[in-house]
């Protein structure tokens, strides 16, 4: 493994003062489709065998003037059958193509179990096809609105709006990333495909640095540089459509701004208009290295520490903690729950999460360097192992977690205006 230490990744005026001690950081999982920060790499597991108790109900827009179509009858039929199967996120399911993509995009994975568990919940769930249309490249396109009753009213609720893609030939579902692969421009740089939006103009500059910051990070991590997809669009709304999303529960968060990473296909999916963003693929080698070994907090963390967050290096992000918890000290940093959110200072940019959990990592590298770092991944994803870690490296107890953080944000340099614009990237 790697030991040498990995040089700061911000200058050195953005060091914290020297702390008086050394303790701690904190916790949580994937975000869903919530783009204000990072969406986490998923950890799906291959569905149960248990029956639903809910109820899933199918009906056709009956506008619609193809339903007696053959192509219209075996999609829509395989649509239903393939919900019902439950055989969601399996390898091999007769439903789906594998060519490009071994496993369906993230974002079909994460509707499809909310499906589920909301059916096993006992809900009913309403699937209304409300069309289905050639498109180019031989392939159809699929539109769903799934809703569920309200439960005191009974009126519907829209839950999502979904595009799905079916195959000329086979009918067999493909990702709506692999079919947009297919009509998109691409460019390669280094390991890196890039998958550009047609409203995107493409700064090959970005891709250059991005190249090296995955060259880097290989280094560091002791393996070879990571080859994988990069798909870029100017905003979270251009990112949700690509995933075949029209509309989910969390389109029109106020900043339209983040990404995600899907571990499983090695795609990195940008929705911050820019070829260059290092956050997500740290998340690529901690997960080729130490896939369902860590806790959460610990993935975002060392993403955070190394490729900062919502555009910004981390520095940045201590910045606006510590002058929100300047104004308000009696501010609670306990519970690790209800810190799965942004510091409520209206910006909507800086979430709890990575700003503390990159801090903390921090605090382990500069004691242990990578070492520490490769540690820590291995700990367990539960949070009785995150907290166990918290006391092994930085020796903070749960209870003096929020003190601690408190005290070592508070003891960070502050940064000009200057300095502070000199983070963005």
């Amino acid at each position: 493994m790697n030991t040498r230490p990995f040089p700061p990744p911000f200058p050195p005026f953005l060091s914290p003062l020297p702390p008086t001690s050394l303790r701690n950081w904190a916790s949580a999982l994937l975000v869903l489709l919530v783009y204000g920060s990072c969406l986490p790499p998923s950890d799906a597991q291959p569905e149960a065998t248990a029956t639903p108790s809910g109820s899933l109900h199918f009906r056709i827009n009956e506008t619609l003037t193809n339903t007696e179509e053959p192509y219209f009858v075996e999609i829509t039929s395989r649509w239903r059958d393939y919900l019902e199967s439950e055989q969601y996120v399996r390898t091999d399911s007769e439903f789906w193509n594998y060519d490009r993509m071994p496993r369906p995009d993230y974002s079909y994975i994460q509707l499809l179990l909310e499906l589920r568990s909301s059916l096993r919940n006992g809900e009913r769930i309403d699937c209304n096809i409300i069309g289905l249309i050639p498109v180019v490249e031989d392939h159809y396109l699929l539109k769903c609105l799934f809703t569920r009753p309200d439960p005191k009213t009974g009126a519907p609720q829209l839950r999502n709006q979904t595009s799905v893609y079916a195959q000329a030939d086979t009918y067999q579902f493909v990702n709506s990333t692999q079919y947009h692969q297919r009509v998109w421009e691409q460019r390669q740089v280094g390991t890196i495909r890039y998958s550009i939006h047609p409203e995107h103009r493409f700064d090959s500059t970005q891709a250059k640095r991005m190249a090296a910051f995955n060259q880097r990070m290989a280094e560091y991590f002791d393996t070879e540089a990571i080859a994988f997809d990069y798909v870029v669009a100017n905003n979270t709304t251009q990112l949700n459509q690509l995933l075949g999303y029209d509309y989910n529960p969390y389109s029109y968060q106020p900043v339209q701004t983040g990404g995600l990473t899907d571990n499983y296909n090695r795609i990195i999916y940008a929705g911050n208009n820019s070829a260059y963003y290092p956050h997500e693929v740290v998340h690529l080698y901690t997960y080729r290295g130490f896939a369902g070994q860590y806790h959460a907090w610990v993935d975002e963390g060392i993403a955070a520490y190394f490729g900062g967050s919502t555009g910004y290096e981390l520095a940045w992000h201590l910045q606006k903690l510590k002058v929100f918890l300047a104004a308000h000290p009696d501010y609670e940093i306990r519970e690790r729950a209800a810190l799965q959110k942004n510091i409520p200072n209206g910006e909507y940019t800086t979430d709890f999460r990575y700003a503390i959990g990159g801090l903390l990592i921090q605090k382990i590298y500069e004691r242990e360097g990578m070492t520490g770092l490769f540690e820590a991944l291995r700990y367990g994803r539960s949070d009785a192992d995150y907290f166990r870690l918290l006391e092994d490296k930085l020796q903070v107890a749960p209870a003096d977690f929020g003190a601690y953080v408190k005290r070592e944000v508070a003891q960070l340099q502050t940064l000009t205006p200057a300095e502070m614009d000199r983070l963005k990237y």
